[in-house]
């Protein structure tokens, strides 16, 4: 668990670490704001304990696609460098300075002089802001990740081979309820999708898609048989990034990969390598 007191600019608050639901902070340090990752069991049953004790307390939740856990303040993990310290900032002017809780109130139930926050799940390295350029380092090497959403086992096994040739990691989807529980759970940097799907089509999963604020940047692919101009119309008024009409070549997908990801990276060749990826050629 982490532990912040508030600070001097331009940081507002100082960091020491704690080690979770085994050892919770004293009374004399008394967190107002908790990260939780939710990825770690241990973190939450600390963060449950540390709420216990404290109702009041605010938490700020990290997962893979920033949708989990039951606050309004959630960062998805591959932007936590980016969006952790002005989260904190809004908790702070929001929730502590603003009207709906004082810092003052917030002790008095205890006796306890609140300090910062508390960060669970974050191991036993300690740091303040900015963190070290060893962490940032492995947020920008992490593995790309593509998601397939088609009920075709064949198409799946073939756009599985492709991206690993092309250096992504894949997790493929039957139907768009499990692609919706898949991108609950981590982020992705870019998705196909079959539009022809029992339940949910692709055209309404990909509106979906576009209307979330943690994935609307991620590129869609449509995948389909239907190439009439109806059709396109219906992808792009969805959102979709490119539509892709079956029978496709390996030369068009790998065309169509290329340039959907060098956009999502805006034309940064080493950060696309630095995560793995290999253009590909016609196969």
């Amino acid at each position: 668990m982490w532990s912040l007191r508030q600070g001097q600019a331009p940081c507002r608050y100082r960091a020491h670490a704690r080690a979770g639901p085994q050892a919770p902070p004293t009374d004399s340090e008394t967190p107002l704001i908790a990260l939780v990752d939710t990825g770690n069991p241990v973190a939450l049953t600390g963060f449950e304990e540390l709420r216990r004790r404290n109702p009041r307390l605010v938490g700020v939740f990290i997962s893979d696609h920033g949708l989990m856990g039951d606050s309004r303040y959630r960062i998805e993990r591959k932007a936590l460098l980016l969006q952790v310290q002005r989260t904190l900032d809004e908790v702070v002017d929001q929730e502590l300075h603003g009207n709906k809780v004082s810092p003052l109130s917030a002790g008095a139930k205890t006796g306890a002089t609140p300090t910062g926050y508390a960060w669970f799940g974050a191991g036993d390295a300690a740091f303040a802001s900015p963190p070290p350029a060893s962490l940032a380092a492995a947020v920008d090497v992490s593995p790309l990740h593509a998601l397939v959403v088609d009920d075709s086992l064949a198409v799946h096994e073939q756009l599985r081979g492709a991206l690993d040739r092309s250096g992504l990691q894949s997790d493929m989807a039957e139907n768009a309820e499990q692609a919706i529980g898949l991108l609950q759970q981590r982020s992705y940097d870019i998705a196909f999708l079959d539009v022809v799907m029992p339940g949910i089509d692709g055209y309404e999963l990909c509106r979906k898609i576009k209307q979330n604020s943690y994935t609307r940047a991620m590129p869609v692919l449509m995948l389909t048989s239907r190439s009439s101009p109806f059709d396109r119309a219906r992808g792009a008024l969805a959102g979709c990034d490119t539509y892709l009409v079956k029978p496709i070549t390996w030369e068009g997908f790998y065309q169509a990969l290329d340039k959907s990801l060098s956009k999502y990276f805006r034309n940064d060749r080493e950060a696309m390598a630095r995560r793995g990826y290999k253009m590909s050629q016609s196969r």
